[in-house]
């Protein structure tokens, strides 16, 4: 057989087995190939492409190095680099691409340097697709590095030359490297023709942007129905896209972001009954079970994902939810740590960490895992909120301040961020604002209120207290019983506006606070502050209710000596008997006028008309209830 021959026979079994994935073939066929051809630049490409690919990085690179002078195209620098890159060699990788040579400064003498994107054209050869890559990996080198502001740079230059680079857009998201503006304003600036249009509606879903009206956000469900009844001809590109599997876990991120926890559970389970080992959305899906206290679920998928990738962070990071799911604090901190290890850049699994300490008042060890997230990943405010929730709980109110205005400058649509604001100026006496904030957190929560936001609603409710809007504050408090309809401290803090609100302008409300006051000591009998109170309250009752009795004239005039005689025909005995009060003179004659009809008995002020001048006068109800104490 000729050489030509063998050559064209190896080269025919290497693409065939790579192309149905028998790796261990093909690399045999590439090599045999190679060896044929002397080493040429074709067949040395592929068969380093697929050992590669194998994951034998180091003999990949020793392959591309062979000839390096004549092996400089840009399909040669991406090989080395990502090998580098998996060998975590960064500075090496970007030695690869070409990172050393001419920059954006000037050089010497003066004389202008290359801009940036011009450099990355040319090293590419003026294939955009490949300058694109080129500049995502350089993007994950400096992430490597800890050079976030450099990897940015770098990636947003890769969605330049070409939008579809979706490896450096999801580089921007995984690592949360910008805020909620600069996401926005990094997909508006994107160029796209009539083509592919489609992937800047596509990235503005799976941003972290909270506030994006797409067709995309609709209902997946509803969408399946409608376009199961149309032609596949006549289906739009949304209708076709809302089901995809990253459109789909990023609409159910949405949904967890606004607290809707079962919704969100709902929307995942439709994916991964389709694709079970998904791997993209599975931080989401072990936040979405620890929620929703799914702790079997929990144990069994994070089982599977030992068995199937032991080696991933995110396995260790299941493992770690589980834990936190259970209450077992120790454990969670011990994988979360172990998934922190294995993968520095796992944002979720430092803010569990962060966490973990947290649910054990261990401010210090959380501030420290917080402020690690905080470095790493400069574009997320739920680290910096959660050290100001950390100074709050440790009545630092200060710094908790701070940290607290530092997270708006990153994201202005948390709820769960503006209901903690809220309760800062609470505690410092800022009712107004507070209400305000309340207010701004029940516009960005969702409208089916769950047990989640009950806390938001009841602070609301304390706030409007506070500044005297009584029945606004009532109906917050009802809304809230409404949604959890057992919690005995929600009771006791409607009977307590109930009770300011009697002494203040409505003296008829005491009865329902003494009604709610039961209906919390009912729920919770060692509740002190409703013991207390529902004490004050049956006083003030008492006095309100208490019929009205005016002042007996008594009669001072003591008898004289000739009244006080004894008669002598009567002896003492005798007179003891016959005598009379009068006679005696011991006690005071009562006037006939003394005494008015007694008012009937249970006629009170809350009866009839219930007209408030019908009450007491004399009782003075600023005395009847120490209010201050607990208000």
């Amino acid at each position: 057989m000729s050489r030509e021959r063998a050559l064209d026979a190896a080269r025919a079994a290497r693409d065939a087995y790579a192309t149905n994935g028998s790796i261990v073939s093909a690399i045999f066929c590439a090599d045999k190939a190679r060896a044929l051809s002397g080493d040429g630049d074709e067949d040395a490409l592929a068969l380093a492409e697929l050992l590669r690919r194998d994951g034998q990085h180091r003999r990949a690179s020793a392959v591309a190095s062979v000839g390096e002078g004549s092996r400089a195209s840009a399909r040669w620098r991406l090989l080395r680099g990502r090998c580098a890159l998996a060998l975590r060699a960064p500075e090496e990788c970007l030695r690869a691409l070409g990172e050393d040579e001419s920059g954006t400064e000037e050089g010497v003498g003066g004389a202008a340097r290359e801009t940036e994107e011009a450099r990355a054209t040319r090293l590419a050869d003026g294939n955009r697709a490949d300058a694109a890559a080129m500049c995502a990996l350089r993007g994950r080198a400096y992430d490597a590095m800890e050079n976030r502001a450099r990897a940015t740079r770098a990636y947003a230059l890769a969605l330049r030359f070409d939008p579809m680079c979706y490896e450096a857009y999801d580089a921007v998201l995984s690592g949360h490297a910008l805020s909620e503006s600069e996401e926005g304003a990094l997909v508006d600036s994107l160029v796209v023709n009539e083509e592919n249009a489609w992937i800047k509606e596509v990235y503005a879903v799976l941003s972290n942007v909270r506030d994006v009206e797409s067709e995309l956000l609709r209902d997946s469900a509803l969408g399946e129905e409608d376009a199961s009844s149309q032609p596949t001809t006549s289906k739009s590109a949304s209708d076709v896209l809302k089901t995809s599997g990253d459109v789909r876990i990023a609409r159910a991120r949405r949904l967890y972001d606004r607290g809707e926890f079962a919704a969100c559970y709902t929307e995942l389970r439709l994916q991964y009954d389709v694709e079970p080992s998904r791997l993209d959305g599975m931080p989401l899906y072990f936040a979405t079970l620890v929620e929703l206290g799914k702790k079997n679920d929990l144990y069994l998928l994070a089982h599977s994902l030992v068995d199937e990738y032991p080696k991933k962070a995110l396995t260790w990071f299941g493992i770690g939810c589980y834990y936190m799911a259970t209450k077992q604090f120790d454990q969670a901190r011990k994988y979360f740590s172990k998934a922190t290890t294995m993968d520095a850049s796992f944002v979720q699994a430092w803010i569990g960490f962060g966490h973990a300490f947290a649910a054990q008042d261990e401010s210090d060890q959380a501030m420290a895992a917080y402020r690690t997230a905080a470095r790493l990943f400069s574009g997320t405010h739920v680290p910096v909120m959660s050290i100001g929730i950390e100074y709050q709980r440790t009545n630092n109110l200060s710094l908790a301040y701070q940290f607290f205005r530092k997270s708006f400058e990153i994201s202005q649509t948390d709820p769960l961020l503006y209901n903690e604001y809220g309760v800062l100026l609470y505690r410092e006496g800022q009712y107004e604002s507070a209400a305000q904030h309340f207010e701004r957190a029940l516009e960005l929560a969702p409208t089916q209120m769950t047990s989640r936001w009950e806390s938001l609603i009841v602070n609301m409710a304390q706030a409007l207290r506070k500044v005297g809007r009584y029945d606004d504050a009532i109906a917050y408090f009802e809304y809230a019983l409404s949604i959890t309809p057992r919690a005995a401290s929600t009771y006791a803090a409607l009977a307590f506006t109930y009770q300011v609100k009697s002494r203040c302008t409505e003296p008829r409300a005491l009865g329902l606070a003494i009604e709610y006051y039961h209906k919390a000591l009912s729920l919770r009998a060692d509740d002190v502050f409703s013991q207390h109170h529902l004490e004050l309250a049956l006083i003030d009752q008492s006095a309100i209710t208490m019929p009205r009795h005016e002042q007996v004239d008594w009669n001072v005039d003591f008898p004289t000596s000739d009244d006080m005689a004894v008669t002598p025909e009567l002896d003492g005995a005798q007179r003891d008997r016959d005598a009379t009060p009068d006679q005696h003179g011991v006690f005071p004659t009562p006037s006939p006028q003394s005494f008015r009809g007694t008012p009937t008995m249970g006629r009170t002020p809350f009866s009839t008309r219930g007209d408030a001048s019908e009450m007491d006068q004399s009782v003075d109800m600023d005395q009847s209830v120490d209010m201050d104490e607990s208000d």
